[in-house]
């Protein structure tokens, strides 16, 4: 996948906010669920100022939320709220693509460091635009 196309771009906000919002429930296959929840150890071990971190229940699909239902999608049809970061890919693809971008982010010193989540000046996420150029991304 090529750096600043625009899946890569939605999957650097995805390990972002898995990195960065508060209480996380993460729902996914269980065949990820060893795997996933070594990237939450990490991330305890990266950011020791964090309280509370994210939980793994078993789910069909992506869905990454949190108490103000800002969450991740995947393999579902567009959703209607902006809030949510929506990744048009299948479960499989998108499980160890998001895990690598949140080991990625905690290596680059995410979210202490200026930057490295790669976003100029830490600038809001524009989810509008960012579902306009990944209906253009062929997988």
């Amino acid at each position: 996948m090529e750096e600043n196309s625009p899946l890569w771009l939605a999957l650097r906000e995805g390990g972002r906010r898995v990195l960065s919002l508060g209480k996380l429930s993460i729902a996914i296959p269980i065949e990820y669920h060893e795997r996933w929840n070594r990237l939450i150890l990490n991330m305890s071990d990266a950011l020791p100022q964090r309280i509370t971190f994210p939980t793994v229940t078993d789910g069909e699909h992506v869905i990454i939320k949190d108490v103000q239902n800002q969450c991740v999608l995947t393999n579902y049809e567009k959703p209607s709220s902006i809030k949510t970061l929506w990744l048009p890919i299948s479960t499989d693809v998108v499980i160890p693509l998001l895990e690598q971008m949140c080991s990625e982010l905690l290596l680059a010193g995410y979210p202490g460091c200026e930057g490295c989540g790669f976003r100029k000046n830490e600038e809001k996420w524009d989810e509008e635009l960012s579902r306009k150029n990944l209906s253009k991304f062929s997988q």
